[in-house]
């Protein structure tokens, strides 16, 4: 990093250039013009504009070309310098001739093939490899997304309202319901008309007004090009294959998902309603999450809504429907949270040979207060109700009744906590495990009515066609207990339940004992601790009593550094739609194997290249890449000297890679997500020669071998450090749909090898870094650190994910009714932004994880309550 002096000298002399440089009211002018000429290339391809007389003569590429000695030498006027560098972004030929005009200012000569061969023989190895593995996608990705040969009934016509017609040889034909669509043929609705068709694989296709599409059978899975229009897609499961959109500007990619492709005079766009979609645009593959749009032309992805969703027909009914899942989904949240619980009561009750324990608050209570309000809520919904008639159907419902309300019964008469226990004995010399159940209990309420809700319980099965009779017994002493039996025994205020009966016979001891030899056990120390500090949900393991000593010798587990694993505990706290989770895994002496890879906890720099406002980030400190090559041991290869020697350079390159890593989103996914990576990387120079030495060999293999794939090269300074840009273009031959190239950035900046889609962000990331403004700065991101006396950790995982439902929700029709607006807002009120963090320690691993109450896989019911509404507002825009 640069050190503060020239930190602050470099401001001085900043501000020093401001007051003595104010631009005059020409310039101003002409400052506007290049910033619309420049807003204007991004809408379109077109040429730079500008309006200053100084560059009045640079007309093509070779006067740009014919600038570069003055560049250079800092003699052209400010305007001309921000013409010039603009254009450098766009052309890859004045980069190129100003990248050589540079190696020949510093009396640096072109490596050469053979010389870096000299320098850097590391990686042949490597680049070997990759040309292997370019020709073997070739064929594995290629081969299989070339047309079927059997393109005969690919889809049926499902719905038509209006008219839908197949274009042949020129002429339109009108289609009918029921009407079954070779592969390849064109089908155009009409004005005013929409239509679904069903693929063959299952998937659905809603065709909206004056759309034009067609369908294509492959062997990798079915492609549809959509001409022009729109159209809603619902991809069935692909299996191994995906489904694939395609307009003359981009590429969606999908193995079972729901989104949206439209196509219009304006550029194409794509927006993500349910799962991911992977789009490829302009050799850049970016993935989509529910929520998400992306266009092929930025000015044109945010356009007016109000009028979007009058092309569905269900409009009114989605709104509806949304409004009821986040309903209910407020009110499981509501029931989920309770009071901490402090009394060790139960534990102490556990057996000495507990090698699982649980305890939650009243579960038979819980469970029956979700079932009640699930159907409470389904049952008095327009748009719920048929969902839940199908599900009674399925399961049903009488006795489904029945069995919650017998729960529920017994519920009521149980008290706060609730303890699932698994003991592991040994029976003939062979492993049995039993579970047992305890919790406080009402005695006079739990008998009162027991047998006859249980007999209530067996009618309704022998009705529903289960003659086979419920197990369950309400036992007076512990002799009556029968193995296989779900005996229930209750002693004052304790109630036990198990299948075993020599466990219940020793329970007996257990109880009138009010205390088991578990107790003062290290497993119950741990637990009581938990206890001690209040808990809701906790969960231990004795890992090395449910491992047999056999087991715990296997290769296995030696490898993945479980074989001295001893206990697990985990709990779960929701307080004021916080949630809060951690879970320690103690181990017998030093971490080994896979357990060891992360490294102690310690500062990350990788992070202060990421900003504040940074959506996803996750970093890991990982063990010497060299040390973990030794864990997994020597890599066999042909005793050729050559593979040896390759070999043993491949070592020397790995030694310089450091064990720091980061990869996130830091800032807008669209229209190419922002992503960033940063790698620690020892001696830069070493790694810069072995990227170079790489890129020869395989453009050279390229071109010996007829690959039809070439790596170009290109060096360039990002902000006073050494900066790159690798550029990858595929011939027509084995090109991916539209996808002919890629490209990447990346810089050396102190230790660190940054990565990025371009430079500019790059540059960005060092402005953070330099400035130490980054994400650690960020409130957000410190409020949810954990409290556990450490300053540092050893990987760790930060997201607000919540603002994908906040991006749905801002682009909403704005003539809601208060009713729909206020289902809206509900979805969004508790979604926060979280973070999971590890502590790899010398015999202990800590996991923590806390933010808001709504987990991700609660975040993905969120999107999918908002599919139908999205689905039929997001396609208008494009076409208008």
């Amino acid at each position: 990093m640069k050190d503060r002096n020239s930190i602050d000298n470099g401001i001085n002399d900043a501000i020093e250039s401001i007051q003595a440089d104010v631009p005059s009211a020409a310039e101003i002018i002409a400052a506007g013009e290049r910033v619309r000429a420049a807003i204007a290339a991004q809408r379109g391809t077109q040429a730079v504009v500008a309006s200053n007389s100084d560059v009045a003569n640079w007309n093509s590429i070779d006067d740009y070309v014919a600038a570069i000695p003055a560049y250079l030498a800092k003699q052209l006027g400010e305007s001309q310098t921000l013409l010039f560098e603009e254009e450098t972004r766009s052309s890859i030929p004045l980069r190129r001739a100003l990248n050589e005009a540079r190696r020949q200012l510093d009396g640096s000569a072109e490596i050469s093939v053979s010389d870096v061969r000299k320098k850097a023989p590391v990686t042949r190895w490597l680049a070997a490899a990759a040309a292997v593995a370019v020709i073997a996608v070739s064929f594995i990705i290629v081969v299989p997304d070339l047309p079927s040969l059997d393109q005969t009934r690919v889809a049926q016509i499902d719905e038509i309202d209006g008219q839908l017609y197949q274009i042949v040889d020129g002429s339109l034909e009108k289609l009918a319901v029921g009407t079954w669509i070779d592969g390849q043929q064109r089908l155009r609705s009409a004005s005013g008309s929409t239509a679904i068709i069903t693929l063959d694989d299952g998937s659905q296709i809603e065709v909206d007004e004056r759309s034009e599409i067609s369908m294509t059978r492959r062997g990798s899975g079915n492609r549809i090009d959509v001409s022009r229009g729109r159209i809603l897609v619902a991809a069935s499961p692909q299996g191994s294959g995906t489904l694939d959109v395609f307009t003359n500007e981009f590429m969606v990619s999908v193995t079972g998902t729901i989104f949206e492709v439209a196509h219009g005079a304006k550029g194409s766009r794509v927006s993500v309603v349910e799962g991911e979609v992977n789009v490829l645009l302009q050799g850049n593959t970016t993935a989509l999450t529910p929520g998400e749009a992306m266009a092929s032309r930025m000015d044109f992805l945010t356009l007016n809504v109000e009028d979007e969703i009058s092309w569905s027909r269900d409009a009114d009914e989605y709104i509806a429907m949304l409004g009821e899942v986040a309903a209910l989904q407020q009110d499981l949240e509501a029931i989920m949270e309770s009071q901490p619980r402090y009394s060790t009561r139960l534990l102490n009750l556990a057996p000495v040979d507990t090698a699982v324990y649980i305890a939650v608050p009243n579960a038979p209570e819980k469970i029956a207060e979700v079932y009640d309000v699930v159907r409470a809520r389904a049952q008095s919904s327009e748009y719920l109700a048929a969902t839940w008639a199908e599900l009674e159907a399925a399961t049903e419902g009488q006795y489904l009744d029945e069995m919650m309300s017998w729960v529920r019964e017994i519920g009521y008469t149980l008290g706060e906590e609730t303890v699932f226990a698994i003991t592991m004995q040994t029976v003939d010399g062979e492993p049995l495990s039993v579970p047992i159940v305890l919790s406080e209990v009402d005695a006079d309420a739990f008998t009162a009515n027991f047998d006859q809700q249980l007999q209530q319980l067996r009618d309704v099965l022998a009705a529903e066609g289960h003659d086979e009779e419920l197990e369950i017994a309400l036992i007076n002493d512990p002799s009556e207990a029968l193995d296989g039996q779900l005996s229930i025994w209750l002693y004052e205020d304790i109630l036990v339940a198990t299948v075993d009966a020599a466990t219940m016979m020793e329970m007996q001891t257990v109880v009138e004992n009010q205390e088991s030899a578990f107790v003062g056990s290290e497993m119950h120390g741990m637990l009581q601790s938990s206890y001690d500090l209040g808990t809701q949900m906790l969960g231990a393991v004795n890992i090395q009593h449910l491992v047999s000593p056999l087991d715990s010798e296997s290769e296995g587990l030696e490898e993945s550094g479980l074989s001295n694993a001893e206990y697990l505990i985990a709990q779960h706290q929701l307080v004021d739609g916080e949630t809060t989770i951690t879970a320690d895994m103690y181990f017998d002496g030093e971490t080994q194997g896979v357990m060891s890879w992360l490294a102690t906890p310690a500062s990350m720099g990788s992070l202060e290249f990421f900003s504040a406002d940074t959506t996803i980030v996750a970093a890991m400190l990982l063990k010497e890449p060299i040390s973990i090559l030794d864990d997994i041991g020597e890599i066999e290869l042909p005793n050729e000297i050559e593979a040896a020697a390759e070999l043993e350079l491949f070592y020397s390159v790995v030694s310089v890679l450091g064990g720091e890593v980061a990869i996130g989103l830091d800032g807008p996914a669209l229209p190419t997500p922002a992503w960033k990576a940063v790698i620690e990387a020892y001696d830069a120079t070493l790694l810069q020669e072995s990227i170079e030495w790489s890129i020869a060999r395989f453009n050279e293999y390229s071109m010996e071998n007829a690959v039809g794939a070439t790596i170009d090269f290109v060096s360039a300074d990002v902000n006073g450090y050494s900066g790159y840009e690798i550029n990858l273009t595929v011939d027509e031959s084995i090109a991916i749909g539209e996808w002919d190239s890629a490209s990447f950035s990346y810089a050396f900046v102190d230790g660190y090898m940054i990565a990025a889609p371009n430079a500019a962000l790059i540059d960005r990331a060092i402005s953070f870094y330099e400035s130490g403004s980054g994400l650690q700065t960020d409130s957000e991101f410190r409020e949810l650190l954990s409290r556990d006396g450490y300053l540092d950790f050893s990987a760790i995982y930060f997201s607000r994910l919540g603002q994908l439902i906040g991006d749905i929700t801002q682009n909403l029709p704005s003539n809601l009714t208060e009713e729909q607006q206020a289902a809206v807002s509900a979805l969004d009120q508790d979604v926060g932004p979280s973070m999971g963090s590890i502590l790899a320690l010398p015999d202990k691993m800590h996991f923590a994880y806390s933010g808001s109450a709504q987990m991700p896989l609660q975040i993905m019911s969120q999107l999918l309550a908002l599919q139908p509404l999205i689905e039929s507002m997001t396609g208008q825009a494009d076409v208008q």
